[in-house]
């Protein structure tokens, strides 16, 4: 947490958790064993662990929703981050939220110091006992001997209200040295010792002490202190008979004391009267509960567990009709957590021309001039609210492409955004077999714990021939490897093409083959890239004379990559006959052509394309070894070197 506002987050998501855990425990109260009480609240214990809102999760409600209206109310645009649950200061404070959020952590400190006072005040009280002999040590020893509990020393201090347990690592039994003690107290103590309570003492301490200032987690608090006393009760209660239980409910009632009470590291947590009514109320209604009942305790420990750890993803924006103020703020509150999440909810936001798209991938320095045009949009009755910057429509049904998909170091990576627009652009005529692409180079970077989308220029048109751009497009710019040779210079651009896939499938129930698909323009912030290909296409320019062309009447290429590490391959397959393209699966490419009288200086060479796994970054070959045929003849080898700049 780094602010009050991943505080207010953190403290919500617990809350709810701790909420649902009362409501539970209320519905089982006299169904489950005390065990099973003392238990539920390891649910919220990890839950108050884990930061929230990690990953664009939530758990029972979207509290980042309501975090981001009350920020934007008060003009704070900035990404909640929750990188870890505790307070990290990470500037001076210079605003009022800041004030708070430093008071919220001095309180922690101011918390932590009481409490380790309160144990250093306890240890210098049990300094002046005296360690415990004879036949009465025996006698404790004996009691824990029969029930499994290893022992450690016992000590006996005059002037204390009841036996307990202090220490976490070497834990003493500490008793009243003027008075006897019931051997069903020390019974009771020799249990704390069993399940190892001084620990879970401190553990909900510091749970206590980093939500001091809610008041729902503190009862949480002390009711988990008090269900670990009424577990410890109830295992006392089943090694007695009749009589003895009642007898066991008066000792407790005459040691309510608030001395030393939740002193962290000790067993000092009776809470005064109050909880010891409610624990003899519990005795009042002692049970021996079946075997059974442990395997279904565990299994709704398990069924709480699940879902409110994991959580639910955000995913859809909640649209409030009546404030552009509150959608945006619902958008904010879904992060993109992956890069290809940043670029689809960029890309989709184009499609639909929707600015609450846009927020959730824009970076923190433009979220408050898109509430600004947004707002005044819709007081001027402007549609649609938000002007990506491309006056013409694009073709939704098409979707979007990022083109040479590069990785900037471990928080970026660049890419080109290519979508077809729906008609020609001003100035442009409608052609036939031609196609009209806005493209723009974007980059999607970490920012605060979410990706988000950063336009590196302005949207330009390109005119192309008609063809499918998810295997490429020749009209495209890709990342171009070149060579020169025998007066030719060849060049191959290769290109990469990523993709989400938005395709949604409707099927008619009267119909079994009768369906009907469409694309779906709700963003996905948490996507993956489902498809990688690769595209490369080769041409050759003679660069020598008329004289020296018209000799030539076949030119052939054999081309394969090389990767980092690798060595140039012995050989290369041999391109045969007037005509031939043919590619291999490890990207190798071997092609001849005959040559027609009075060809041109420039000859497209054709090329091939594979698929890549679209979950690894696409490693592109340090250089092509490549073999020139003229006429059928191998007339030299030579290298396509990698062209820096390009893919632009």
């Amino acid at each position: 947490m780094f602010d009050i506002w991943g505080f207010l987050l953190q403290t919500l998501s617990i809350s709810g958790v701790a909420m649902l855990i009362l409501v539970v425990k209320a519905l089982f109260k006299d169904k489950l064993p005390p065990k099973w009480q003392f238990a539920v609240w390891g649910v919220l214990g990890i839950v108050i662990l884990i930061p929230a809102g990690i990953g664009g999760r939530y758990v029972l409600f979207r509290w980042q929703l309501v975090v981001e209206v009350i920020k934007s109310w008060f003009g704070d645009f900035s990404f909640t981050r929750i990188w870890l649950p505790v307070p990290v200061i990470t500037k001076i404070s210079t605003t009022v939220s800041d004030w708070i959020f430093a008071l919220y952590a001095l309180g922690i400190l101011v918390h932590i110091f009481k409490y380790v006072i309160s144990y250093l005040n306890l240890k210098r009280v049990l300094r002046m006992g005296d360690e415990l002999g004879g036949e009465k040590l025996s006698r404790i020893q004996m009691l824990a001997t029969e029930r499994g509990i290893k022992m450690f020393k016992v000590i006996e201090v005059y002037d204390l209200p009841s036996a307990f347990v202090y220490g976490v690592f070497q834990p003493v039994l500490v008793l009243p040295a003027n008075s006897d003690v019931d051997e069903k107290i020390i019974l009771h103590e020799l249990f704390h010792l069993k399940n190892k309570d001084t620990l879970w003492s401190v553990i909900i301490c510091l749970l206590r002490c980093l939500h001091w200032c809610n008041p729902l987690i503190v009862y949480c608090a002390n009711r988990a202190l008090n269900d670990m006393e009424s577990r410890c009760d109830q295992y006392v209660l089943e090694n007695l008979q009749g009589e003895e239980r009642r007898e066991y409910g008066l000792i407790l009632l005459s040691m309510a004391n608030e001395r030393f009470s939740k002193t962290p590291g000790s067993t000092c947590i009776n809470n005064g009267g109050k909880n010891i009514r409610e624990r003899i109320e519990n005795i009042a209604r002692f049970k021996k509960y079946p075997q059974g009942m442990q395997l279904v305790s565990i299994c709704v420990v398990i069924l709480l567990t699940f879902p409110l750890v994991v959580g639910a993803q955000s995913a859809k924006v909640v649209e409030f009709n009546d404030s552009v103020r509150l959608t945006l703020a619902s958008a904010r509150s879904i992060p993109c957590t992956t890069p290809a999440g940043a670029f689809d909810a960029y890309g989709k936001a184009i499609l639909d021309r929707n600015g609450y798209y846009r927020a959730m991938c824009a970076p923190e320095d433009i979220q408050d001039e898109l509430l600004l045009e947004m707002v005044q949009n819709e007081e001027f009755g402007i549609y649609p609210l938000w002007n990506p910057g491309l006056d013409e429509w694009t073709n939704a049904q098409s979707g979007y492409y990022i083109y040479n998909l590069k990785k900037d170091g471990n928080n970026a990576y660049e890419g080109l955004f290519v979508v077809e627009l729906s008609y020609p652009p001003d100035g442009k005529a409608e052609k036939i077999n031609t196609m009209y692409l806005a493209v723009q180079n974007l980059r999607v970077q970490k920012q605060n714990g979410r990706w988000v989308t950063i336009p590196l220029e302005s949207f330009r048109h390109v005119e192309t021939l008609k063809q499918s751009i998810a295997w490429g497009c020749t009209g495209l710019p890709g990342i171009t490897y070149v060579g020169e040779t025998n007066n030719i210079r060849t060049e191959l651009s290769f290109q990469t093409i990523h993709t989400v896939d938005s395709t949604v499938t409707n099927q008619n129930d009267n119909f079994l083959f009768d369906s009907s698909s469409y694309y779906d323009k709700t963003p996905k912030p948490n996507a993956k890239f489902t498809s990688a290909n690769g595209s490369y296409n080769t041409k050759s320019t003679f660069l020598g004379t008329d004289a020296e062309k018209d000799l030539i009447t076949h030119i052939g290429l054999s081309i394969a990559p090389v990767y980092e590490g690798e060595k140039r391959p012995a050989e290369l397959h041999k391109p045969i006959g007037d005509y031939t393209v043919s590619s291999s699966s490890t990207g190798e490419l071997w092609i001849s052509k005959k040559l027609n009288s009075g060809w041109g200086p420039v000859v497209t060479m054709d090329g091939g394309g594979s698929s890549y796994d679209p979950k690894e970054d696409i490693e592109l070959p340090l250089y092509y070894a490549a073999d020139l045929y003229l006429n059928n003849e191998c007339v030299a080898e030579f290298d396509l070197t990698l062209q820096k700049g390009e893919a632009e």
